[in-house]
């Protein structure tokens, strides 16, 4: 049902348009005799530090990530920057210090799954957009398969994307989850 121009209201704060839908689906509400839009009832919520204000026979609303059922997790401090590493592999383009430290997967606490159609772990690779760049790719993820016969691939995506380094290239971006 579409709403009425005598419909629509005000919000009291900003002076925002406030449609019936808002506030019937909790989105405004009237907050101490005052209409809010959703914009200025999150405000409030905020400098009010409170999650439920006392809203006039209205629904609550939750902004996205404001629900309060989310606990915290513990990140573990890690001893070294390689433990925190993105696991790539180059190819095609510049090679930097340390490439082979990325792909150690010592410090990894999960163990691999086989069997199961879950994936534990992924690999990213990358190459250029050229001939011997994608060719070589192929070799490259095929080696490290026959390399690993403990990984069971489960999946691949691949996408064109911008690689940063020297220059800002195109790219193929293939990861394997396995």
């Amino acid at each position: 049902m579409r709403s009425s121009e005598s419909d629509i209201q005000s919000c009291a704060e900003c002076g925002a348009s406030v449609y019936p839908e808002h506030v019937e689906s909790g989105k405004a509400a009237v907050i101490d005799d005052r209409l809010r839009c959703p914009h200025c009832l999150v405000d409030y919520k905020k400098t009010h530090h409170t999650d439920e204000p006392r809203f006039v026979g209205q629904a609550t609303m939750r902004a996205p990530g404001e629900a309060d059922d989310f606990t915290p997790i513990s990140i573990d401090k890690c001893s070294s920057p390689k433990e925190t590493a993105v696991e790539i592999s180059t190819i095609g383009g510049e090679s930097f210090a340390g490439a082979a430290a990325l792909h150690d997967e010592s410090h990894l606490k999960r163990r691999l799954i086989t069997g199961a159609p879950n994936a534990t772990r992924c690999r990213t690779f990358h190459a250029k957009l050229n001939d011997g760049a994608v060719g070589y790719l192929n070799k490259h993820v095929n080696d490290w398969a026959d390399d690993n016969p403990d990984v069971e691939i489960k999946f691949a995506s691949s996408t064109i994307g911008v690689w940063e380094g020297k220059k800002a290239d195109p790219h193929l971006i293939v990861t394997v989850f396995y």
